[in-house]
């Protein structure tokens, strides 16, 4: 298929770190510019990659030659920057969480849909090579009937910088690792919780810290963690009738870093060595390949679920 030209608005970590650099890899995009409030870091990666830097964002939108627009800002400017750009005729790949609630939510897909445009919730984690090889464990029965899925996302605070530490801008360990561990609760299971519970910790007004339960019926439970003033924990583990399997590093992996599956079954553990996998390429090509898909389900019942958990406590 023909190239998806993206645009980028945010030139933050993410945008250093991962993305940008996943663009250039894949053969299926291409970096037309960059877009940044503080344009020293538009520059500098516009240097890096050879690509254009907007002084203003209308400027980005109203480039004919941009395909579709990747959002890598706080949390609380991606509805008004998923409207702008879904008005513009872009495609969207916005980082998670997609808003603030479900309300911004169901605005964004309403835009969308009257725009012509898809967009995706930047859970690149989904697409590791990684998760495919737990789904076929537990398809030839080697840890009997799931019936148990525990997820832990943690790391230390931030510095007061970070606008993870500001609730104005969308801070918060829920619309942050928390939204981790829950879209992979209902990922894993294919449904919808009957019933969530939560109890979360604050500091003053900012959620640090979570613990949620959620029932999906017939037996199947999730059991998850997430925090921002912790050590950090990034897997998950799943209990079945027979035995249990558990990914060492489930949500944010180097592409060059070897994947450990761990596999306890009647006391024999067993572990994998899994093929290096980068995510960030991957969730480009299926963008890419897909994006004339719109799941709307999937991201309603994402934040359905995330205002409950904020909700319930």
């Amino acid at each position: 298929m023909d190239k998806v030209n993206f645009g980028i608005i945010g030139c933050g970590y993410q945008t250093q770190k991962n993305m940008a650099l996943a663009m250039q890899k894949c053969e299926n995009t291409e970096i037309i510019g960059f877009y940044d409030l503080d344009k020293s870091k538009a520059d500098e990666l516009a240097s890096i990659y050879k690509a254009k830097v907007y002084t203003n964002l209308d400027d980005l939108l109203a480039d004919r030659t941009v395909d579709a627009v990747y959002i890598a800002t706080p949390i609380a400017t991606h509805f008004e920057l998923c409207i702008k750009a879904a008005k513009a005729g872009k495609h969207i790949l916005c980082e998670k969480s997609l808003a603030m609630n479900s309300e911004q939510v169901n605005n964004i897909i309403t835009a969308c849909r009257n725009y012509g445009v898809s967009i995706l919730e930047g859970f690149m984690y989904q697409f590791h090579d990684q998760h495919n090889f737990v789904r076929e464990m537990i398809n030839q029965g080697e840890i009997g009937d799931p019936i148990l899925f525990n997820a832990w996302f943690g790391f230390p605070t931030f510095t007061e910088t970070n606008f993870r530490m500001n609730k104005d801008m969308g801070g918060g360990a829920i619309l942050d690792a928390g939204a981790y561990v829950i879209h992979s609760a209902r990922k894993f299971f294919g449904c919808e919780p009957v019933n969530i519970n939560s109890i979360i910790s604050y500091d003053k007004d900012l959620d640090i810290f979570g613990n949620v339960l959620m029932d999906f019926g017939h037996n199947k439970i999730a059991q998850l963690s997430f925090g921002m003033n912790n050590s950090y924990k990034n897997c998950y583990s799943i209990w079945g009738t027979k035995g249990e399997i558990t990914l060492l590093k489930a949500f944010s992996i180097p592409e060059y870093e070897i994947p450990i599956c761990r596999i306890v079954n009647q006391g024999l553990v067993r572990e994998y060595q899994l093929q290096p996998c980068n995510h960030f390429i991957k969730e480009l090509e299926y963008f890419c390949n897909f994006h004339s898909e719109f799941q709307e389900d999937e991201l309603l019942n994402q934040a359905y679920a995330m205002d409950k958990i904020k909700d319930n406590q």
